[in-house]
C-alpha cells in the first residue's frame, strides 16, 4: 500500500515548502514498534502530499497526526479532518470510521518517526547543535549561529526570540521548540538550499513531548537545571531527568557539553566536555572583569591561554560563551577565529539589554528576559556589579506556570533589589490579582516594595522615584511584544518599547521646567 515517496528537495511554488511521496508499508515500517493496529480500506496506491498536526494547515492528500493535548484533542474532530481532504489518519486509539488509519501508542513519537523519514534524516547531512537547560538557552543558541555566520558557514536556528532559516526570520511562534514535523522541514529545507548547520533550543517540553526524539545531535549541550515548570513535570526530578534526555539523542560520535556545576548529574557513556570555573574543567574560566557592555575573560584550555570577551554583562554570560567556544573547537574549528567572532556578538533582544535612552535621564535602565528565581538572581548580582545607585525592580510572576516559583521569585528580588516592584506579567488566563498575592507572599518582612497591578505604570513609577546614578532593572518579558492574559484577549506591550515612551516623555518635562 504506497504513502509517500520522500522527494527530498521538491518544493510546492506557493507553499515554498519541501513536499514529497512515501510508501505506506514505508509509513508502517517506521511505526512498526508502536502500532496497535491499522485499517487500510483496500487503498494499495494512496498518495500522500504531506504531514501535519493543525487541520488549519491541512492540505489534500495530507497525512494527519491527531494528538490529544491540555485544551483540545484532534481525535474529536476526525470527520471534519477527513472532509477536509486528509488521506491518513495516525490516531492512539480507535475510530468509529472506516478510513485507512493506523493506531499507534504514542502519537507524538510516531510524528517524530515519520517526520524523520518524510524529510530524509536531514540532520545526518548537518551540524547540528541543540541546549537544554533552566536558562542561557537562548544566548548560547544565538551566538553559536553568529559565529558559524562569522565562519562564513550556512545555517538555521530556532530560539525563543525568532526563528531563522537560512536567513529567513520569523519573530514569533507559540514554542521555543516546535513541533518534530516544523522541525524536521526546517532541516530538510536548511539541507536543500546549501545549509551546513543547525542549532536550536530544545526545551523540556520539547524533550517531553518527543518533539526532538529522531533527532541525532552532533553537540548536546546543557547550561545549568534550576526550579522552573513544575506546572508540567510532577516533580524537579523528573524535571531534570527530562533535561538530561538530550544526551540519549547524540549521533554516535556527539558530544555532551556542560558546566563543571552540573556534571555530576551525567552518568551516561558519551564524549563529555566540561567548562566552568573549577581546575577540573576542560575549558576553564578565569579572571572575570564584569564591565558596563559585556564581560572579559580569560579561558583556559589544552589549545592555550585566551582573552575573550562576551558584549553581554555578567558571569553567566561568560558560562553561554564558553560552552559555545568549547563546543565549536571540540568540533574541530580553530579556537582563535571562534573567539573573535564571539567578540562580535551584539547579544539578543531583551537579555540584558541597555535601554540607551535611559542616559537622557542619568539613570540606567535594562530590560531581562529573566523569570524564574536562578535566573532573576544572576541578572541582579550583575545588576549590583555594574552601579553604584541603587537597585530598581519591576517584575511578575506568569500565569499558566509552576506557582511555586512565585514567591520565591519575590525572596530573591528583594534580596537584590533596594526597591521591588510587583506587576503583571503574563496571566495567560490565570487570575492577574491571585498571581500577585501569591508572589506577595515571598517578601522578606522590612522589604521596601510596592505591588502596582498595571505594568505600564509600574514601569513609570519605577523611573520616577528612580535617581541619577540608579539602574532599572524590568524583568521578565524580555522581547516579548504582546502581553497575554488570555488566549482572547493579547494586547501589544514590549517593554523596552514603552520604557522609551516614558522616558522620553519625562526627559521633555524635565526641559520644560528647565
Amino acid at each position: 500500500m504506497k504513502l509517500v515517496k520522500i522527494k527530498g528537495g521538491c518544493y510546492n511554488n506557493d507553499e515554498k515548502e519541501v513536499i514529497g511521496t512515501m510508501l505506506v508499508q514505508e509509513l508502517l515500517k517506521v511505526v512498526n514498534d508502536i502500532s496497535v493496529s491499522s485499517f487500510l480500506d483496500g487503498q494499495n496506491h494512496l498518495e500522500i502530499t504531506g504531514l501535519t498536526n493543525k487541520s488549519t494547515e491541512l492540505n489534500k492528500g495530507a497525512l494527519f497526526i491527531c494528538h490529544k493535548g491540555s485544551k483540545f484533542d484532534s481525535h474529536e474532530i476526525v470527520p471534519e479532518i477527513v472532509k477536509k481532504g486528509a488521506a491518513f489518519l495516525v490516531v492512539d486509539r480507535p475510530i468509529q470510521l472506516n478510513f485507512p488509519h493506523v493506531v499507534v501508542s504514542d502519537t507524538r513519537l510516531a510524528e517524530a518517526f515519520l517526520a524523520a523519514h518524510f524529510y530524509g534524516y536531514p540532520f545526518n547531512d548537518l551540524i547540528t547543535f541543540g541546549v537544554t537547560g533552566t536558562n542561557g538557552k537562548t544566548t548560547s543558541v544565538h551566538l553559536f549561529h553568529h559565529v558559524m555566520n562569522s565562519l562564513d558557514a550556512k545555517g538555521s536556528m530556532l530560539g525563543t526570540v525568532f526563528y531563522d532559516i537560512l536567513g529567513e526570520k520569523r519573530f514569533h511562534h507559540d514554542n521555543t521548540t516546535p513541533n518534530a514535523i516544523e522541525i524536521l522541514r526546517a532541516m530538510r529545507k536548511t539541507v536543500d538550499n546549501g545549509g551546513t548547520h543547525f542549532a536550536m533550543e530544545v526545551s523540556s517540553h520539547s524533550l517531553a513531548l518527543k518533539r526532538v526524539e529522531s533527532i541525532r545531535f552532533d553537540v548536546a549541550a546543557l547550561t545549568n537545571i534550576t526550579r522552573d515548570h513544575l506546572d508540567f513535570h510532577p516533580t524537579f526530578e523528573e524535571y531534570v531527568k527530562t533535561k538530561l534526555h538530550i544526551f540519549d539523542l547524540l549521533k554516535d560520535n556527539g558530544i555532551a557539553v556542560m558546566s563543571d556545576e552540573f556534571e555530576h548529574l551525567l552518568n551516561k557513556k558519551v564524549k563529555r566536555v566540561i567548562y566552568g570555573i573549577s581546575p577540573k574543567s576542560d575549558y576553564r574560566i578565569t579572571n572575570v572583569d564584569i564591565q558596563r557592555y559585556g564581560t572579559k575573560f580569560t579561558l583556559q584550555s589544552r589549545h592555550g591561554s585566551f582573552e575573550c570577551q562576551i558584549n553581554i554583562p555578567g558571569l553567566h554570560n561568560a558560562y553561554n560563551a564558553t560552552l559555545v567556544i568549547a563546543s565549536l573547537v571540540e568540533l574541530g574549528y580553530d579556537i582563535k577565529p571562534v573567539i573573535e567572532a564571539v567578540k562580535n556578538f551584539e547579544g539578543v533582544d531583551g537579555r540584558f539589554q541597555f535601554i540607551r535612552e535611559g542616559s537622557l535621564l542619568g539613570i540606567d535602565i535594562v530590560v531581562d528576559f529573566a523569570h524564574s528565581p536562578d535566573a532573576l538572581e544572576k541578572t541582579l548580582i550583575t545588576a549590583k556589579k555594574l552601579t553604584t545607585g541603587r537597585v530598581i525592580t519591576v517584575f511578575g510572576a506568569g500565569g499558566q506556570a509552576d506557582k511555586g516559583k512565585r514567591p520565591m521569585m519575590a525572596q530573591v528580588v528583594c534580596r537584590y533589589s533596594d526597591v521591588s516592584i510587583i506587576t503583571t506579567d503574563d496571566p495567560r488566563g490565570d487570575d492577574p490579582e491571585e498571581i500577585l498575592i501569591e508572589v506577595e507572599k515571598g517578601v522578606p518582612v522590612g522589604s521596601p516594595y510596592l505591588v502596582i497591578p498595571d505594568r505600564r505604570e509600574a514601569i513609570e513609577t519605577a523611573l520616577t522615584i528612580a535617581n541619577r546614578g540608579d539602574m532599572v532593572i524590568v524583568a521578565g518579558r524580555g522581547h516579548e511584544e504582546y502581553q497575554i492574559f488570555s488566549d482572547e484577549k493579547k494586547i501589544p506591550f514590549k517593554d523596552a518599547d514603552e520604557i522609551r515612551k516614558i522616558v522620553i516623555r519625562e526627559y521633555e518635562k524635565e526641559k520644560r521646567h528647565v
